[in-house]
């Protein structure tokens, strides 16, 4: 199926969908919301994907949030009729966010250039991000007169709440660098651009080497904890192992799987 706004590509149990507005900064639209309600629908039922890689076409960004010339219904919030009706309002993230549409395949995300905004619906809900050296990731919003909500307070089960009420109170005023990035844990690795996508290539066939089940009932237990009581999220996991290890482990004999290649990180 083709898609006006993003690429898909599925090989070897990984599915790599690349933002495809280069021209507009790969800024995300209601057609591209609407596809992604699609693919996320679409990789969720697909048993032979196990892993989902998220990039974006070559530009100065990876991500600069919504369009605002997308035309109605990406900034709704903008036109007399929608103030009206506030509480009907939808957020993007419900469209855009893997775990919103309850993908618990793990995802990765590559980024390149800048991310801002809105972007960070994509990274709010990725388990691991990458980033090439030039990337940089602010937030724009109180620069245009706009409350910044959304995106921050997803970003604060990754950040540290004072970058993060950094990164939001000095708006286009400054950039978070790659580097401080890592050191701050918004990623995980940096590298140079031309090794971005064959590095996420690599982490993704890792991981999609090992059982559905087992990587998919981590991933979802972890997230759900996040919005759980401590107790409540220790007691949640246990459920997981108890459910998820006599299905994954049946096909794997500890004793005579062969030991991982490792690397020191």
């Amino acid at each position: 199926m083709a898609y006006k706004t993003v690429l898909l590509d599925i090989a070897d149990h990984i599915a790599t969908i690349t933002l495809n507005r280069p021209e507009a900064y790969n800024s995300f639209t209601r057609d591209m919301t609407n596809e992604f309600v699609e693919i996320w629908k679409r990789l969720r039922e697909d048993d032979d994907v196990r892993v989902i890689i998220l990039r974006a076409a070559p530009s100065p960004a990876f991500c600069t949030g919504a369009d605002t010339k997308g035309g109605p219904g990406i900034t709704p919030y903008r036109t007399p009729e929608s103030r009206l009706k506030p509480w009907s309002l939808d957020d993007p993230a419900e469209s855009l966010g893997a775990k919103s549409n309850k993908v618990w395949k793990p995802l990765i995300v590559a980024v390149s250039g800048m991310c801002a905004g809105g972007a960070f619906y994509f990274l709010n809900e990725a388990d691991i991000i990458i980033c090439s050296e030039e990337s940089t990731f602010f937030d724009p919003h109180v620069n245009f007169g706009m409350v910044s909500a959304c995106e921050p307070v997803g970003a604060m089960a990754r950040m540290p709440l004072s970058e993060v009420q950094r990164m939001v109170l000095l708006g286009n005023h400054e950039r978070i660098s790659a580097e401080t990035a890592l050191r701050i844990s918004l990623v995980t690795e940096v590298l140079p651009a031309d090794q971005l996508w064959e590095r996420a290539r690599h982490l993704a066939a890792l991981i999609a080497e090992k059982h559905p089940v087992a990587i998919e009932g981590s991933v979802r237990a972890m997230w759900e904890a996040l919005s759980l009581p401590h107790r409540e999220a220790m007691e949640n996991a246990l459920k997981y192992t108890q459910i998820g290890n006599p299905i994954s482990t049946a096909t794997v004999d500890r004793k005579t799987a062969p030991k991982a290649k490792w690397w020191l990180r």
